[in-house]
């Protein structure tokens, strides 16, 4: 089963610097970053309304979405952003440089939230190794931007 979620995530890597091209190309024919920002968003969100309903998953009840932490609709921010910096950013410095710096940004973030535990995620500890690897990693960072 974990080969599945690894192959998933394997999947959705490879789609991003593909969804910065398209988001990019997307801006410079609306003449807008933010727009296109916008229209991603949109189209993503049609495509999961229509799986919820063609799955006929339940929505839940409005007291259930009110006791919902303000800090969970967060998400969404973070997606706007991500998207649209990826927008702002891809074009100026590439792809690999792009996805590279994105990379070193989710591995610190996530070396910390597994550490402490934060946003329900189990702790498993920064070890050595675990640190060795993330600097690895980043340090390849360098390699890539190196002309």
């Amino acid at each position: 089963m974990n080969y599945l979620y690894m192959s998933l995530a394997f999947f959705v890597g490879f789609l991003l610097p593909v969804q910065v091209g398209i988001n990019a190309e997307l801006a410079r024919f609306v003449n807008s970053p933010l727009l296109a920002a916008l229209v991603s968003f949109a189209v993503g969100g049609l495509c999961l309304l229509v799986s919820v309903v063609a799955l006929k998953i339940p929505f839940p009840a409005i007291g259930t979405v009110s006791a919902i932490p303000a800090w969970s609709w967060g998400g969404g921010l973070i997606g706007a952003a991500v998207v649209l910096g990826s927008i702002l950013a891809g074009p100026k410095i590439g792809a690999l440089a792009l996805v590279g710096v994105l990379l070193a940004g989710q591995l610190i973030a996530s070396i910390l939230i597994d550490h402490f535990g934060w946003l329900g995620f189990p702790i498993q500890k920064m070890t050595g190794v675990r640190l060795a690897g993330v600097m690895l990693l980043v340090g390849g960072l360098f390699l890539i931007r190196k002309h």
